[in-house]
């Protein structure tokens, strides 16, 4: 009788249909959380999720090689980035190193369930489009949090002349092809905002979808962890704006 844990070697063994980037800051507690909210949700799918250790200070890299030695785990797999230059800069790392023919990123968080990749993934394989987005939209968001983003997405539209929505919200999910637009990308959290207004550029369909967006189960926001820092974060993101059209 196969084991699911025999049955997840198996397809990691095989070339993935799907891979699955989550940046890792400081995420040590999350770690052993997130590949267990993953396991169930494979199902069918090849999946590799790549866990990128994006320049961690506090014992992620310790916790990643003690989960990752699990065989039930074998659909996972980490890469190091030794030190944290950006967020968008881990999660092009994990994306360049990906083997799958479709391409996601979410956060290590949680706030984002993993289901919702899969939906994404799901809902990106029925439309059978070459190019093709799929994105969440964020449900359930404190009111300050829903008009920050919809003042950033109204000035990224204006800039881009092109509407952008819920630019940060997860989950993404695109076709390998989009990563070749992707070179000069951004390396901070402008990485969301670039990917869209290329992919827009390139004439790709881009659905959304709601999601649940909760609490973060474990650390603080590496962005919002205080009134002064969030100040400055939405100072950063708004200044995004323009670094981010000036490289497209």
């Amino acid at each position: 009788m196969v084991t699911r844990a025999q049955e997840m070697n198996r397809k990691s063994s095989l070339a993935p249909e799907l891979s699955i980037i989550v940046p890792c800051y400081n995420e040590a507690k999350n770690i052993p959380h997130i590949l267990r909210r993953f396991m169930p949700v494979l199902k069918s799918v090849r999946v590799e999720l790549i866990l990128v250790n994006n320049g961690s200070a506090d014992d992620t890299a310790a916790v990643l090689k003690r989960e990752l030695s699990k065989r039930q785990y074998g659909f996972a797999r980490t890469v190091l980035v030794p030190v944290n230059i950006g967020y968008g800069h881990g999660i092009l790392t994990g994306l360049r190193a990906a083997k799958g023919k479709v391409l996601a990123y979410t956060h290590a968080d949680l706030q984002t369930p993993p289901e919702d990749v899969f939906k994404a993934y799901h809902m990106y394989q029925d439309r059978q489009m070459t190019k093709h987005l799929v994105k969440g939209a964020r449900k359930g968001r404190k009111p300050i949090d829903a008009v920050f983003t919809w003042c950033y997405g109204a000035l990224a539209s204006v800039v881009f002349l092109s509407w952008l929505h819920e630019i940060n919200a997860q989950p993404k999910v695109f076709p390998r092809e989009l990563l070749a637009l992707l070179d000069d990308a951004p390396k901070d959290f402008s990485l969301d905002l670039y990917l869209l207004a290329k992919a827009k550029r390139a004439h790709y369909a881009i659905t959304e979808f709601p999601v649940d967006f909760g609490a973060r189960l474990h650390g603080a926001s590496k962005w919002a962890f205080s009134p002064k820092a969030k100040l400055k974060g939405v100072a950063r993101f708004f200044g995004g704006i323009f670094r981010a059209r000036w490289m497209c």
